[in-house]
């Protein structure tokens, strides 16, 4: 390991952090028809960024019908709104409204699911963060 060291140390590698910030955040919600819900983690919470982030959104809702979307987007710090959009779907058996991926001001995240009529919807989105 000192080997390690001593080759990096005075170099300008030793300026940056060797390796990445990476957090993974799963979030759920049921709809009850064709209602919108915003999806939160199991103390009933959603994920706050408190930097700027790059993601990518795996989102699933199950009923009698299914629906399965990637998400890739981005949120810059201090920065309403998100940079991202639906880059893949998987599953879509009777269109469903593509869910939604917005931050404030704050950083606080809200993933948007919509459910179908006469289905109650079980939503789960798991989502890889890359913090920069």
């Amino acid at each position: 390991m000192s080997d390690i060291f001593q080759k990096l140390h005075g170099t300008t590698v030793d300026r940056f952090q060797i390796g990445r910030k990476v957090q993974t955040v799963t979030l759920t919600g049921t709809n009850t028809a064709a209602d919108t819900v915003n999806l939160v983690d199991r103390d009933g919470n959603g994920y706050t960024a408190d930097s700027t982030v790059f993601f990518t959104a795996y989102v699933i809702g199950t009923a009698t019908d299914t629906a399965a979307y990637e998400i890739k987007g981005c949120y810059i710090s201090g920065i309403s709104g998100v940079s991202g959009y639906v880059v893949n779907t998987y599953v879509d058996s009777n269109s469903f409204t593509p869910p939604s991926i917005n931050f404030n001001n704050s950083g606080v995240m809200t993933v948007s699911c919509t459910g179908l009529t006469g289905q109650n919807v079980v939503w789960t989105a798991i989502i890889d963060i890359v913090k920069i």
